[in-house]
């Protein structure tokens, strides 16, 4: 029986490429907080997230990069980030690995590949989807004042 890829492995070797490829896709699609927050940051948070990458696929096990994720929606929902915007950065990354993947490995191997780090990017991006709407919503919103506006007042807001 073969063994299957060693993920992670293969990761490792493209690493700078992906990377750097990834960041400048980041700054093409022109994400307002990933620009404020400079090429050095953006780099420094895809590595960050692409080394949770190659750790779940050596370790076969999601939870540091579920963890990574709510980390992730605290960070970014503290500072601001529309979701879009993270999830656009996170598409980046896994495009870059997706591109590495079709390039670099032999065809009886990429759906495995390609199978394994879809599954710890879809869940890392359902976690932080999920985490990030759920602070989102303890924040309190402001609700229109119906009462206030029907007596023509300039407030109508709560």
């Amino acid at each position: 029986m073969e063994l299957p890829v060693d993920v992670a492995a293969f990761l490792v070797v493209r690493r700078s490429s992906i990377l750097d490829r990834a960041a400048i896709e980041v700054a093409n699609r022109r994400l307002p907080h990933y620009e404020a927050a400079g090429s050095e940051e953006v780099a420094a948070r895809l590595a960050a997230l692409f080394d949770v990458v190659v750790e779940a696929s050596a370790e076969r096990h999601l939870e540091g990069a579920l963890g990574h994720a709510d980390v992730i929606a605290d960070a970014r929902h503290q500072t601001g980030h529309d979701l879009n915007e993270i999830q656009r950065a996170i598409n980046s990354l896994e495009e870059q690995i997706w591109q590495s993947v079709i390039d670099d490995a032999p065809p009886n191997e990429q759906g495995y590949i390609l199978g394994v780090v879809s599954t710890v990017l879809g869940a890392v991006k359902d976690r932080l989807a999920c985490a990030y709407v759920s602070r989102a919503a303890s924040k309190p919103t402001h609700t229109l004042r119906i009462d206030e506006l029907f007596l023509g007042t300039a407030s109508g807001q709560a």
